[in-house]
């Protein structure tokens, strides 16, 4: 995904979630832990999860579904447990791309860790 990667991060104190924080396409090496904390997944099919949390960035909770491919086709390999996460929260953020969604924020998820 498109952005830059960020460790120390001043826009995340969950007491100016939401609007607040702008956005800004990025991620924190503490992004995958915080999100899992409190979150939960939804096997819906053998290949599609659903995830419901909070974003670690801007605090908003939201739902994100992953499926890891489009169409049907032979397996190769073994099922792949990390997915890709980006917050798709409604919530309105100041610098927020039309046709973009969430505040920019996005990380792996193990899902064993969920």
């Amino acid at each position: 995904m498109p952005g830059e990667s960020a460790s120390p991060r001043t826009d995340t104190d969950h007491s100016t979630a939401g609007g607040h924080v702008p956005y800004r396409e990025m991620t924190a090496d503490d992004y995958a832990r915080d999100f899992t904390r409190e979150t939960q997944a939804l096997p819906v099919d053998d290949e599609t999860t659903v995830l419901s949390g909070s974003c670690p960035r801007c605090g908003c909770s939201f739902t994100f579904t992953y499926r890891p491919r489009a169409f049907r086709g032979p397996r190769r390999g073994p099922r792949v447990r990390e997915i890709p996460v980006m917050c798709t929260c409604t919530t309105e953020h100041e610098e927020r791309p039309a046709g973009e969604e969430g505040c920019g924020a996005y990380w792996n998820v193990r899902l064993e860790n969920l």
